[in-house]
């Protein structure tokens, strides 16, 4: 959904991250596109551009809602910047990540949704959180049977599962997840391609096993 106001031309990201429990812990999505910079909206006059991805911006205004079991402090306490910075929509987006890294080491499920509200080299950025319920307990961690992506059509499997630092056979949890969808979007940044991935895990045998599935949509630089 796009807006337009009289003074800022706002585009929305927005992503979705629960921590329901079980083997179900790593249906979330963590990564945005790196090169998913908005447009200008259908109303605005052709000549009006955007800054880029990697355009320094400053940090007018950030604004949190919708936290209730994690407070305010603690997260802006893992954002590495803060009202005056000089930074870029990737850095931006890196700090929703570590937002959502904290919801996971709290083991508070939640979905995330980011907002940037872009003025020439200004931006106000709001991060509107959802928490799904309580926190997700997990007694120990799950065994990965089987490993598998779908959606790569510029980044070969092979690679990809190089790319991953958890192999069939080895433990697994949350945080093992997070780390490896950052070395999947790694990958993909050195290669400029623009990829949102989507972990699914499912249990077949009711049991410790788990299978892990990385769902990737890539956008590729015109």
């Amino acid at each position: 959904m796009r807006r337009l106001t009289a003074h800022f031309i706002p585009a929305v990201l927005s992503l979705a991250c629960a921590m329901p429990p079980a083997a179900a812990w790593a249906q979330q999505a963590t990564s945005l596109p790196p090169n998913d910079a908005p447009s200008p909206a259908p109303n605005v006059h052709p000549d009006v551009r955007l800054p880029t991805l990697n355009t320094p911006v400053r940090v007018e205004d950030i604004k949190v809602s919708g936290n209730k079991q994690v407070s305010t402090g603690a997260i802006m306490a893992v954002v590495p910047f803060h009202v005056g910075s000089m930074v870029t929509q990737a850095q931006i987006t890196q700090g929703l990540q570590d937002i959502m890294k904290l919801y996971q080491q709290q083991n508070v499920g939640g979905k995330f949704h980011q907002s940037l509200n872009l003025d020439g080299k200004r931006v106000k950025v709001e991060w509107a959180i959802e928490e799904t319920g309580g926190p997700a307990h997990f007694d120990k961690p799950l065994v990965l049977e089987s490993l598998g992506f779908d959606g790569n059509l510029h980044v070969s499997t092979s690679a990809l599962k190089q790319a991953v630092h958890r192999q069939p056979g080895e433990q697994v949890t949350p945080a093992t997840v997070l780390a490896d969808e950052k070395a999947i979007q790694a990958l993909y940044v050195k290669k400029n391609i623009g990829v949102t991935i989507v972990p699914e895990s499912r249990a077949p045998h009711k049991d410790e096993r788990v299978t892990l599935t990385y769902h990737l949509t890539e956008k590729a630089n015109d």
